[in-house]
């Protein structure tokens, strides 16, 4: 009688640790499925950030030019300060 109970005991819980097996293998197909949707996308994603990682270029250059204006509006100033007291 105590066999019995145990041989079912053990059914039960070998069938519920072998679906729990099905669902861990259904769920890693799933990941696996998204993963190498991920991938295909993530080509598409670099592409269009790359605009954004240009910005830090064009950031510098216009400081330079913002720059070489300051120094250019410098050398205007004195030129005329000078042309002022010429005239």
């Amino acid at each position: 009688m105590y066999w019995t109970i145990g041989f079912i005991i053990s059914g039960a819980i070998v069938l519920v640790v072998a679906l729990v097996l099905i669902v861990i293998l259904l769920v890693a197909r799933k990941i696996r499925t998204l993963a190498g949707e991920a991938l295909s996308v993530a080509g598409d994603i670099e592409a269009a950030t790359n605009s954004i990682w240009g910005i830090e270029g064009a950031n510098d250059l216009i400081r330079d030019t913002a720059r070489a204006a300051k120094s250019i509006e410098g050398r205007v100033k004195g030129i005329a300060g000078i042309l002022e007291k010429a005239s």
